[in-house]
């Protein structure tokens, strides 16, 4: 089972409701969210999105107007004591694979953490992992 995962990266105005427009779209399709990420610059954000049915959020977004693409990332767990999120930070920065950005994954179970590197370095950055004797999720 693959460790890269898919995520759902959407361009978003800055402006009042538009984040509200969105959750409302996946809620009234069923599509659950285990986690959400906002960026935003002065005029646009970047919603990025781990969702329950990742290919109907896309056509549901697209169909409604939002422009939205899948972007290859993986999932970290990481145990609750100090250290354990740097022991993922210290494995990648050993072997040069720079981080684009992190987030936090919502799961009752465990504690995780998103991942994006450049597309060039994913399997490495996921073989390095592993090697380490880091757990990766397959789906979240």
């Amino acid at each position: 089972m693959s460790n890269i995962l898919k995520q759902l990266s959407i361009f978003v105005e800055n402006k009042k409701g538009e984040l509200s427009d969105i959750t409302t779209l996946l809620a009234s399709n069923n599509i659950s969210m285990s986690s959400i990420n906002l960026s935003d610059a002065s005029d646009f954000g970047i919603l990025r999105l781990m969702v329950s049915d990742i290919n109907k959020a896309k056509t549901i977004l697209d169909e409604a107007g939002f422009s939205s693409r899948f972007t290859d990332v993986f999932a970290v767990e990481v145990s609750d004591h100090v250290g354990s999120f740097n022991s993922v930070i210290k494995a990648l920065a050993k072997e040069n694979i720079n981080i684009e950005y992190t987030y936090t994954l919502s799961n009752a179970q465990i504690g995780a953490f998103i991942f994006k590197v450049s597309n060039k370095e994913l399997n490495h950055a996921i073989k390095t992992l592993k090697s380490d004797g880091i757990n990766l999720l397959s789906e979240v």
